[in-house]
């Protein structure tokens, strides 16, 4: 008979290598139009099993690949934008179908949309308009006020607030209930969320301003407003959960929604402080993950482990080509929750990189196995990721884990002054970038003249520069070298560098010159000085000089910039 602390080992080795599990994800492709920016499941046809609910249609369980009609409509711009963008399922008149309700483009109506029944499905439901205008991009429909009915959390009129169901008849217009001033856009504005900032059992709404306690007599008015910086332009849905485990609850956001950053926000007396979870470059998140256009944050406990996870992606095409780092991928990440003795960490885990999400995502298990899956629609279409969890080796389970992003700490090559003349402004025989600005090729972006008499970090041959904006890792830009005779040569050149500059290599008729060239400077924009390339005999002629993107520093925002004040040749003697 084992004894009692063989079976307590026994028992934690087990639950040991029980934690030794890898989450991956199988993507399920609805449609690959663009009906809506929502998504949402239910069991509509009643039959027990998980529907998807994407705009116009629902996609029957457990394989998704029947779709039925809930409205007429036709596939949408993807210049434009969709005239559906939430859906949620509830049973609005109580006869036990579920129903959905809609929201649209910001400042439009909200419609339920009847469920017929089985007999009914192959034709449209019957729409009832319940509400004439919500705004906000990120509307809840949630139990906000703890009755029996959720209310839609939105912005009417420049005013926060919410709508709640006519109790009479769910498909009858509902009443909104204001509980700020008119301090929010009319139409748009980014951030809204709702959740128990102040620890009272109720809950209350946030926005990227600050949070709105809601009062134990609903019928006194306005709500009081806690004014708090949780984002400069605001993102996504925002939640209030207890991040660090201290007993209150902090503010978890995403910051802009058409541009980069995702935080939480710690609870202290003094007030919240910022945890910057991921920013617009890999040095800004310990594992180097960043994406841009956070539209919708969902949190889920989606390993098991008792902890709220953040699931969120990239809104891929959501402002069009206007967004930051619009084409870097079509992302979805959920970040793991870890607690520790050094505090807090969030390991960034991959869910998919073709699917992405748009302003409404969903987390539901959607095929009754107990593992959490993500639902998200927009512009790519619609899909369903499918959650597999396996358990694996140690090994396998360290693989899988998110490494440590490695800062390069190799401080920047400098070169000596130029030599720019004091009655010229010039370098003497220098090829200036300004100069050949219109001329050279550029397999990416566009290259032009800028201005750089009003950087005072560095000085400037001819008070410019050749500017290249656009290029990607790999692009290149030819400058041409006219080389006047035969002979042996040193090459002279003078890049700028900047907090959004890149990494680059410079290269003469295909042969590298040097190691790549690390043009990132935090805060400052100045010159690399006069860097030498020796380049030995060179005929006369015309030579390719090219500049290649590489890559961008951890540090540097990740616009990959160049900038090249002159280049000059030097004839050795």
């Amino acid at each position: 008979m084992k004894t009692l602390s063989a079976l307590l080992v026994a028992f934690a080795v087990t639950a040991q290598a029980a934690e030794r599990q890898v989450h991956s994800f199988e993507r399920i492709q609805l449609t690959d139009r663009y009906y809506s920016e929502g998504i949402n499941a239910a069991d509509v046809d009643g039959d027990g099993r998980m529907d998807a609910i994407h705009g116009p249609f629902w996609f029957a369980g457990p394989d998704f690949k029947e779709k039925k009609l809930i409205y007429q409509a036709a596939p949408q711009n993807r210049e434009g934008y969709a005239n559906n963008f939430f859906s949620w399922p509830y049973d609005f008149n109580k006869d036990g179908l579920v129903d959905v309700l809609t929201a649209g483009f910001p400042g439009t109506p909200a419609f339920v949309y009847q469920n017929p029944g089985r007999k009914g499905h192959e034709a449209p439901w019957p729409k009832h308009q319940v509400f004439d205008w919500v705004s906000n991009e990120s509307p809840h429909f949630t139990n906000l006020v703890g009755d029996a009915v959720p209310e839609l959390v939105c912005t009417r009129d420049g005013r926060f607030g919410y709508v709640s169901v006519n109790p009479a008849n769910g498909l009858e217009p509902w009443n909104f209930h204001p509980i700020s001033e008119r301090i929010a856009p009319e139409k748009f504005g980014h951030g809204l969320g709702v959740g128990d900032v102040s620890g009272d059992g109720r809950l209350d709404v946030l926005m990227k301003d600050g949070w709105f306690e809601q009062p134990e007599d609903l019928t006194r008015g306005l709500w009081t407003l806690h004014k708090a910086s949780f984002a400069q332009r605001g993102g996504a849905e925002m939640f209030a959960c207890d991040v660090d485990g201290d007993g209150d609850s902090d503010v978890i956001t995403s910051l802009a929604a058409h541009e980069y950053g995702l935080a939480w926000h710690e609870q202290t007396p003094q007030g919240f402080t910022e945890h910057l979870i991921m920013g617009d470059r890999p040095g800004l998140n310990r594992y180097g993950v960043f994406f841009s256009e956070l539209h919708s944050v969902q949190l889920a406990d989606m390993d098991g482990d008792g902890l709220k996870d953040i699931v969120t992606g990239k809104t891929y095409w959501s402002h069009h080509k206007k967004s930051h780092g619009w084409d870097d991928g079509a992302v979805v990440y959920w970040f793991k929750l870890v607690r520790g003795k050094d505090g807090v960490d969030w390991l960034p885990m991959k869910a998919d990189g073709d699917s992405g999400i748009g302003r409404q995502l969903v987390i539901h298990d959607i095929n009754g196995d107990k593992n959490p899956d993500i639902l998200a629609g927009g512009m790519k279409g619609a899909h369903i990721l499918i959650h597999h969890v396996k358990n694996v080796s140690e090994a396998e389970w360290q693989t899988a884990q998110p490494k440590r992003l490695e800062m390069n700490e190799t401080p920047p090559v400098t070169g000596k002054p130029a030599p720019i003349g004091e009655t010229t402004g010039r370098v003497p025989d220098a090829l200036e970038g300004e100069t050949i600005a219109a001329n050279v090729k550029v397999s990416a972006g566009t290259a032009k003249t800028q201005d750089m008499r009003n950087f005072t970090g560095s000085r400037w041959s001819g008070g410019a520069q050749l500017f290249w904006s656009g290029g990607r890792s790999g692009d290149s830009l030819d400058l041409g070298l006219m080389v006047p005779a035969d002979g042996s040569y040193t090459l002279e050149t003078v890049f700028t560098r900047a907090p959004d500059f890149a990494i680059v290599q410079l290269s003469l008729d295909g042969r590298d010159l040097g190691p790549p060239l690390d043009l990132y400077q935090f805060a400052k924009v100045t010159t690399t000085g006069v860097l030498e390339h020796l380049l030995g005999p060179l005929t006369a002629g015309t030579h390719s000089l090219v500049v290649r993107i590489t890559g961008t520093n951890p540090n540097a925002v990740q616009s990959r910039l160049v900038g090249l004040d002159y280049v000059r040749l030097i004839k050795s003697e």
